[in-house]
């Protein structure tokens, strides 16, 4: 049999489209390979949302043009954010390249496999976890970011769409679903004319054998009462709150477009804390972004100190060609910009080697992701407060378990962002 490797890189709304993409070769006859030495074709999805994830993405396209010369490669397929941004620059420098599909362009995709495109998906997720997309595109045009110029406006898919979609994962096995998009608390804005967050979620939760809900990207601006509250009621939502919050001081927010202020934020943390006790927050930060003063830089990071975040990311600004802040004065130098990512960073290890450590002797809900890798540990999961990829893990040092399923772990040691648990009666 043909094979073909994938390679997706930036976030879990790029995995989507790769999953789709895979369905569509895989239909023409191609089983996909993780070695790229054995793949016929190479399939590259792309990034291109800032610089680093800019040259990450052009380096692995070098690397698989390689495998043209010395491997069985015979079509390198680039698509992606990269590919929407720079088509032409891409075509004219990298001619190893055989195929360069815009975003989403999945009919294109299809043509050149010579079979039909479709919206299933071949998930390339472990099989008890998957990604639902409940929308593409975003309307919030923050001056730092390139997403709208690449994916366009906000497009919710309707809600018996996304039933029906999450409906066919559950039947492959799938048993937490993560609701991921842009802006997913502004869901439904543009073809329901308000917000229906509230309103899927409650759907997606009346679904047999889903057993965990976990939502992503809530943008601050768009969190409502309604969204906590449903969240804190329904048991199968994870009380994960991921919101990227990006930074605190008023004038800097301002500047950002983000649609919200310091005291607005302050006054979401302290209605989810007090209405939702055992909820997680989780946000993520930008240092360096144009007119961060040393004061205005203080102010968030003693922010975090106050606030505690269970858990939290940090990037350094990157200047972004096409959008407002790039012609923005006073940037900042990336040297600044990197040293006060770092001094974030560093306390919050620190908040996070506390929180975890207050949960030692505790008993926790957690998902069996696979078996241990080294032979301390028997399995290695996630609980209700870490996402694939971008959180902690549970290591199981002792019990029983399948992969896959959601069992009690009592916690036995911690670590800065990871935990050490034994399962309950097992």
């Amino acid at each position: 049999m043909k094979k073909y490797s994938i390679i997706s890189l930036g976030c879990s709304k790029n995995l989507v489209d790769s999953e789709v993409f895979a369905s569509i070769i895989e239909q023409s006859g191609f089983s996909i390979t993780d070695v790229l030495e054995e793949a016929e074709v190479i399939i590259i999805n792309t990034c291109g949302f800032i610089l680093d994830a800019k040259e990450e993405s052009i380096e692995i396209i070098l690397e698989a043009a390689e495998h043209k010369i010395s491997g069985k490669c015979r079509k390198l397929v680039v698509t992606g954010c990269l590919v929407k941004r720079y088509f032409q620059s891409l075509k004219d420098t990298i001619p190893e390249i055989d195929e360069l599909v815009d975003l989403k362009d999945f009919d294109k995709f299809a043509k050149i496999f010579q079979t039909r495109p479709t919206s299933d998906r071949k998930l390339l997720t472990l099989p008890h976890f998957a990604y639902l997309r409940i929308s593409d595109g975003c309307n919030n045009l923050c001056s730092y970011c390139a997403i709208p110029s690449i994916r366009g406006e906000l497009k919710s898919i309707p809600i018996e769409e996304l039933i029906t979609e999450a409906e066919s994962l559950i039947e492959k096995g799938v048993k937490e679903l993560i609701i991921i998009a842009q802006d997913t608390a502004n869901y439904g804005v543009d073809i329901y004319k308000k917000q229906k967050l509230d309103v899927l979620l409650k759907e997606l939760h009346k679904i047999r054998n889903l057993e965990w809900i976990r939502i992503l990207y809530l943008h601050p601006a768009h969190i409502t009462s309604k969204i906590i509250d449903t969240i804190g009621k329904l048991p199968k939502i994870c009380k994960y709150f991921e919101i990227p919050i990006q930074h605190i001081n008023n004038e800097i927010l301002q500047s950002m477009n983000r649609k919200v202020t310091k005291e607005r934020i302050k006054d979401i943390i302290t209605e989810i804390r007090t209405k939702i006790p055992d909820a997680i927050i989780r946000t993520t930060l930008i240092t360096g972004y144009p007119g961060e003063s040393k004061e205005k830089y203080i102010e968030l990071r003693d922010f975090v100190k106050e606030i505690k975040f269970e858990r939290l990311g940090v990037f350094s600004y990157s200047p972004e060609e096409d959008t407002p802040a790039f012609d923005l004065t006073e940037q900042i130098p990336k040297k600044i910009a990197e040293k006060r990512n770092k001094e974030i960073m560093r306390l919050q290890q620190t908040i996070s080697e506390d929180f975890l450590a207050s949960l030692i002797g505790k008993k926790i809900k957690v998902i069996i992701d696979r078996i241990g890798e080294v032979k301390e540990f028997s399995f290695e999961g996630r609980s209700y407060f870490d996402a694939p990829e971008i959180d902690g893990t549970v290591f199981i040092e002792k019990g029983k378990a399948e992969i896959g399923k959601i069992v009690t772990v009592e916690i036995t040691d911690s670590w800065e962002y990871d935990l050490v648990g034994r399962i309950e009666h097992g």
